[in-house]
């Protein structure tokens, strides 16, 4: 009897994940259709074949729900072309700068989904706080300073290159959109390059100031 309970729950544990797997799925492909705000739990529910009810047996809210989709979604790995130290800083900018200028980070639908979905969090500080600590855990996750990084303050300067690095990119990505005849590959990489002279002059005077201190 006991054998045949545990293949129960098992089979509820299983029938539950495959239900909010399916929730997600369903969640992305409308708010990429019709977009973020436009798209209701009512209609989500519909497309998963489940009551509206029993969403919320997964996920508090619709910003609950993309918040999780998300955060399974696989991060951009722009730390291996920016941290390979075997090659000089510019080069390896420069060619971050043209592989971000050449992709479609999703496409216009996708963007439009993100824009939507940040206006709404301005609206719902809960859920901005959960988004905000996401963003800063990956770009500290990106800085990742490592054994050699100088000052106790190198660390907080790091982070902050690398949101500077973000912020400019999420904001060209837009603009090519915009105003595609002026914001051209060109664009892309004049700009990384300024913030990559910008960085090493951060970084000498950094080295600087050690070593007085030493």
């Amino acid at each position: 009897m006991r054998e045949h309970e545990g293949v129960a729950r098992v089979t509820r544990a299983e029938s539950k994940e495959r239900t909010r797997q399916r929730l997600l799925e369903e969640a992305q492909r409308l708010f990429r259709e019709r977009g973020y705000a436009a798209t209701s739990l009512e209609q989500i529910a519909e497309a998963a074949e489940v009551t509206k009810g029993a969403i919320y047996g997964h996920f508090a809210s619709k910003e609950d729900l993309m918040l999780t989709a998300m955060e399974a979604a696989p991060a951009p790995d722009y730390a291996t072309t920016l941290g390979d130290e075997s090659r000089p800083l510019r080069e390896r900018v420069a060619e971050f700068s043209r592989a971000v200028s050449a992709e479609q980070p999703g496409d216009e639908a996708e963007l439009a989904v993100m824009l939507e979905f940040w206006a709404a969090l301005l609206r719902s500080p809960d859920a901005l706080h959960r988004y905000s600590a996401r963003v800063e855990g990956r770009l500290r996750a990106l800085a990742d300073p490592g054994p050699d990084a100088g000052t106790s303050s190198t660390p907080t300067m790091a982070v902050q290159d690398w949101a500077i690095g973000q912020a400019m990119l999420a904001g060209l990505q837009i603009y090519k959109r915009l105003a595609p005849g002026v914001v051209t590959p060109e664009v892309f990489e004049r700009a990384f390059l300024l913030l990559a002279d910008l960085y090493q002059e951060q970084l000498g005077d950094r080295r600087e100031a050690r070593d007085r201190s030493e």
